[in-house]
């Protein structure tokens, strides 16, 4: 689709990637499900031996590619179920290690949420306490980059963290899906446990806030100490991959402004709007292309688009419609149409 205003800006994001970790079985899964592994991966721009090792790295925006075009020739919706399924903690590295060890289920969250952009750039792992109940999620924040599939494979993936971290027994209380039900949702009721909520404004798994006090069984402090001194000599993300995460995460916590993401990345104000200008862009460039990002996300659920426009921070439907139109050359009603029309399309790399 065309891209008015945003258009062109794909190079700023060529280099975000995600570490193989458990995809290196995805080959494997390729062949059972009848297609050619080595034609799909070459489709998506992976190579073979990218995917093979674990601790290898492959762009973000190829593997939300092969997860949706697997998918679709292959006629199996629930994909990105069977890959997260095949997901473990040791499957993140350095990373899993401190979580498994980490002495409560809401440390070990907390610390994956903080380091999971060491495993993965364009989307990112989310903790929203909402009263007596948990959201831990996922969100895509790589502009252009739209995967049902990449939200199956993130929540079934954490399921399993969770049953590592609490007992095999664990099951989420509540699954929301940010896109519209699908016809066949068996294999969904029959990993989760639970008919997950479609259209929701995010992808998560809720559970009773009370198990984040929860310790985690066979932690171990020495190897806990041992993982979270090296994470600290890890070299952190350029300012640019921080701001677009940090953007992403606020808009789940219904802010946006500037000062927020200044406060959040401890720099002043006036200092993030300089080095921003000297990466080419600007904080309300970043702002729009989350936004529009996410508007696109949802545009392919049912979610009404008076609730879109304030999960967006607008005040109204009317300033968000106009704003998108900017944005795309088109209405969020027709941009839904179209990708209804065409979904694959759609679902995949926009940018």
């Amino acid at each position: 689709m065309y891209q008015p205003e945003l258009a062109g800006k794909s190079l700023r994001y060529e280099r975000w990637d995600q570490r193989v970790g458990a995809f290196s079985e995805l080959p494997g899964l390729i062949g059972q499900l009848g297609a050619d592994p080595h034609a799909m991966l070459s489709k998506a721009g992976i190579s073979a031996e990218a995917i093979a090792r674990p601790e290898g790295r492959i762009p973000y925006h190829a593997l939300v590619t092969l997860l949706q075009e697997v998918a679709s020739e292959t006629a199996c919706p629930h994909l990105g179920l069977l890959a997260g399924r095949m997901w473990s903690l040791a499957d993140l590295g350095l990373v899993g290690e401190a979580v498994r060890h980490s002495p409560t289920i809401g440390d070990a969250l907390q610390l994956l949420v903080v380091h999971q952009h060491l495993n993965g750039d364009g989307g990112l792992t989310f903790l929203l306490r909402r009263g007596p109940v948990v959201d831990w999620g996922y969100a895509i924040y790589q502009p252009g980059v739209l995967g049902e599939q990449m939200y199956d494979a993130a929540l079934a993936g954490a399921v399993n963290f969770m049953r590592e971290l609490c007992g095999p027994s664990w099951l989420p209380s509540e699954v929301f899906l940010p896109y519209a039900k699908r016809e066949d949702t068996v294999h969904h009721r029959s990993f989760f446990r639970v008919l997950p909520q479609f259209n929701a404004e995010y992808c998560a798994l809720r559970f009773p806030a009370e198990q984040l006090d929860m310790p985690v069984a066979g932690a171990n402090p020495q190897r806990l100490r041992a993982a979270v001194e090296l994470l600290s000599k890890s070299h952190p993300a350029d300012l640019l991959r921080q701001v677009y995460r940090t953007v992403r995460r606020l808009l789940l916590e219904e802010q946006h402004s500037g000062d927020d993401v200044a406060e959040l990345l401890s720099i002043h104000r006036r200092t993030l709007n300089r080095r921003l200008q000297e990466s080419g862009t600007s904080f309300q460039e970043i702002l729009d292309q989350v936004r529009f990002q996410v508007a696109r996300e949802l545009l392919t659920s049912d979610i009404a688009l008076d609730d879109i426009a304030a999960t967006l921070g607008y005040a109204a439907v009317t300033p968000f419609m106009r704003t998108f139109r900017r944005w795309s050359g088109t209405t969020p009603g027709r941009w839904r149409s179209e990708a209804r029309r065409q979904p694959y399309q759609t679902h995949a790399t926009l940018s």
